[in-house]
């Protein structure tokens, strides 16, 4: 079946419906580094419970909702901005946000699910246009259990690449969403973030942020009493993330402050969804001062254009240009950790990490040093060493931002992509910086300018010898991108 009409097919089976860092002040050494860097001998690794979604509009079947949104802060902080991470990032959460409460799903969008996880779109699709004919059949064309279906042909549309027909089947699942349950209903709000990454692999960021702060705003006139507030840390995370992607660090740390004072409102010391917070806000002030190669645009968006999504009275206060609060953050992590007493030693080592780069990129160095070591040492009694081995031995980058891939001029002559790349060697000294930086290979000729710029700028976490950093020659870095050539008056006019 072809292009157009497998989109026919596609439209046929949707329905009608839609047509009726600064200086940071510097800390006594001695005794703030004998109390992050406590006993390691940890075990037990934290976990996360994720429950089912439920319709029902009990009390109950609400608050669960807080677990279920929550493997979405999972995942929006995973991804990457493109258009193949956010589809994967759309996939990986089908199974879990499918609205599986409504009909207790069927064999055949069971395998639909499976297929799309597999990559297999077009039998996926094809699977959930059956089942919605036959639930429209059975049931009629404004049946709940017709929300399934629909979300799992969008789901599947949007793995195929075919975001226009999957925003269709997905608005239509809205539809029939507030049709039977209410216009503000929060059980929509699954599908709202479909809609908002769909948007984005389509390269809307204006509408795809709509469609984030419109999910707020549902989940905010839904969970507005105190007693059920809690349920909005989820939706928090997921806005502060998009914020941060999109490079909106302000609001991204306005909504990371506020999961974090809801987690220390309703959670015990120390309570994952509190740490997720606080690596949130450190990370906000990290990219305030080390910032993308190319950040995105943005110029249409308007922070909180949607007025009603948020009452500003009720956020907490954030600043700017005050790192030493996203250090403060990463002592507060690896201080609870500690505290716990059954926390893994790799989870409390990982966060001792992530402070002593902090330090590193912020050039105190003897204090990262110090931490660095620290998590050398407390691996010698172990029997495994693959996490010294895979965080340590060799040089590590903690901040390496290159450039994007370049975008075809609309007014220029079409040419197809063409891959180059970029292969720089160096060395990475025991401060973490890059010297003796070389062009190995450039294609095209003259495109590792951009590249050397920034390898200029990269910070390395150094190679350690007995818990103590060494310079490390011979680095090598390779960067692939597509750029379009330029042709020549010969080859437009053939």
């Amino acid at each position: 079946m072809g292009d157009l009409s497998r989109i026919n097919h596609h439209e046929h089976a949707i329905g009608t419906t839609l047509n009726n860092q600064t200086h940071i002040r510097p800390a006594q050494l001695g005794d703030e580094m004998s109390m992050i860097c406590g006993p390691s001998g940890m075990e037990g690794p934290l976990k996360f419970s994720i429950f089912r979604w439920c319709l029902e509009p009990s009390t109950s079947n609400q608050r669960r909702c807080v677990w279920i949104l929550f493997a979405l802060v999972i995942h929006a902080a995973a991804s990457t901005a493109n258009d193949a991470s956010i589809t994967e990032s759309t996939l990986r959460t089908a199974d879990v946000l499918i609205l599986d409460g409504v009909n207790g799903g069927t064999e055949s969008l069971e395998i639909a699910k499976d297929q799309i996880e597999t990559g297999e779109y077009e039998e996926a699709i094809q699977l959930a246009e059956r089942e919605i004919g036959r639930t429209e059949a059975n049931r009629g064309r404004y049946d709940i259990a017709l929300v399934e279906p629909l979300v799992v042909l969008g789901d599947g549309l949007t793995g195929y690449g075919d975001y226009e027909s999957a925003l269709k089947a997905y608005d239509r699942a809205l539809h029939v969403t507030r049709v039977n349950t209410g216009l503000h209903d929060p059980n929509q709000v699954a599908v709202v973030y479909r809609e908002a990454n769909a948007y984005y692999a389509k390269g809307d960021i204006a509408t795809a942020n709509d469609r984030h702060e419109y999910a707020y705003h549902v989940l905010e006139r839904s969970f507005d009493q105190q007693e059920d507030e809690s349920a909005l840390i989820p939706g928090a995370f997921v806005l502060a993330n998009w914020y941060t992607k999109t490079y909106n660090i302000f609001m991204a740390r306005t909504f990371f402050e506020k999961a974090r004072v809801l987690a220390e409102t309703h959670y015990d010391e120390g309570h994952p969804i509190l740490i997720e917070a606080l690596r949130g806000i450190a990370n906000t002030y990290r990219l305030e001062k080390f910032a993308p190669a190319e950040i995105p645009n943005i110029e249409e968006m308007v922070a909180s254009r949607r007025k009603s999504a948020t009452n500003i009275s009720r956020l907490p206060p954030t600043r700017i240009n005050n790192f030493r609060e996203g250090e403060a953050a990463l002592i507060e992590i690896v201080k609870m950790l500690l505290a716990q007493g059954n926390a893994d030693i790799e989870e409390v080592s990982q966060a001792k990490l992530d402070l002593a780069d902090w330090y590193l990129l912020f050039q105190q160095n003897k204090r990262a040093y110090v931490l660095y070591e620290d998590v050398w040492l407390s691996f010698e009694d172990h029997s495994s060493s693959n996490f010294i081995a895979r965080e340590l031995r060799s040089p590590k980058p903690i901040y390496l931002s290159l450039p994007q891939d370049r975008q075809a001029s609309p007014t220029a002559t079409p040419t197809r992509a063409t891959e180059g790349i970029v292969e720089l060697s160096f060395t990475v000294t025991e401060r973490g910086s890059v010297t003796n930086l070389v062009t190995e290979r450039a294609e095209p000729s003259g495109s590792d300018f951009l590249v050397r710029k920034q390898a200029r700028k990269a910070r390395y976490r150094p190679a350690f010898v007995d818990g103590k950093p060494v310079s490390t020659p011979d680095i090598r870095l390779s960067h692939t991108f597509d750029y379009y050539p330029k042709r020549s008056s010969r080859n437009a006019n053939d």
